[in-house]
């Protein structure tokens, strides 16, 4: 029980709606009943709390509206591989499609638009999509995929990785495009960072190609846990999170809208990204991770 003065209201839903680290297991443990839950408490009601003696068992009820059941969806495309040796493997390249909805407004406007976050890593994975699949089919299987419902724990990537199109030892790796349309200060212009450079050797690989790939310069931020990467990379499959994210302050706000979008960078960007993708999507190179770093043994 939390006491909570009106004047902290506002902190709590900036709180609400900051991006939740994504969970590292999905089933409770061995005799756990789930996670507990927070009760705010005015001031009037906390000062009441406080006079209670130690020991005296506190019954609260309230009731449960029904549950609303919802359906979210996922859009996975296949762009098969041409070698009939290499066809059986395949690389994924990602991003998430929704975003926060309508919320409570700020500054009169309660549209959460999410153009940085993540409509930028959608558009990566369209044009990529549309450049492969218009030039030489790669001899490796290339998966397009937009995950719904990344803001609500990764639900998408939790259902694509309990119902794969292929077996998961044959899916050699993970790029999710995580908010590019803006450049971070911290790296150089036209720069992306990749979440979890240190724990693979997939990121210096696709640096040595072209790719305008650097470690990520946030790691207090955990970023490499708080994307659907991390559901396949718990399953032990080399995936990462491609960003440049640099803690702007629209995150999760209304005006994260398409005017504040840096077009000549994400442009820049995804195109760096082009030939380093056909070189993963057609070479026998496969990712494996630094020991001691990889997610599934943690």
């Amino acid at each position: 029980m939390i006491a909570t003065p009106a004047e902290w209201q506002p902190r709590w839903e900036r709180f609400a709606a900051r991006m939740p680290e994504l969970p590292t297991s999905f089933g409770a443990a061995s005799g756990s009943s789930g996670g507990g839950s927070a009760i705010l408490l005015n001031t009037a009601a906390a000062n009441a709390m406080q006079q209670i003696p130690d020991g005296v068992v506190i019954q609260i009820s309230g009731s449960l509206a029904p549950p609303e059941i919802k359906h979210t969806w996922n859009v996975v495309g296949e762009l098969a591989g041409s070698d009939p040796k290499r066809r059986h493997e395949a690389i994924s390249l990602s991003a998430h499609m929704d975003h926060l909805g309508v919320r409570r407004p700020v500054a009169g406007d309660s549209i959460y638009n999410g153009a940085d976050d993540d409509a930028s890593g959608v558009i990566a994975v369209l044009e990529l999509a549309r450049v492969l699949s218009a030039g030489p089919a790669p001899k490796r299987t290339v998966y397009f995929v937009a995950y719904g419902s990344e803001e609500q724990g990764g639900l998408g990537s939790r259902y694509f990785i309990e119902h794969p199109p292929l077996p998961l030892e044959n899916l050699v790796a993970n790029l999710q495009f995580e908010m590019i349309g803006r450049p971070d200060p911290k790296v150089a212009a036209h720069t992306l960072w990749l979440t979890g450079f240190e724990r693979s050797n997939l990121g210096p690989e696709l640096a040595q190609r072209g790719a305008r790939l650097v470690a990520d310069p946030h790691p207090q931020e955990n970023f490499f846990q708080r994307s659907d990467n991390y559901i396949l990379a718990k399953r032990g499959i080399i995936a990462h999170t491609v960003s440049s994210y640099g803690l702007h302050e629209e995150y999760h706000q209304p005006n994260d809208d398409i005017t504040r979008i840096d077009f000549a960078h994400m442009t820049a960007a995804i195109n760096a990204m082009h030939k380093p993708v056909v070189w993963l999507a057609n070479s026998n190179f496969k990712p494996a991770w630094v020991a001691g770093k990889n997610p599934a043994e943690e």
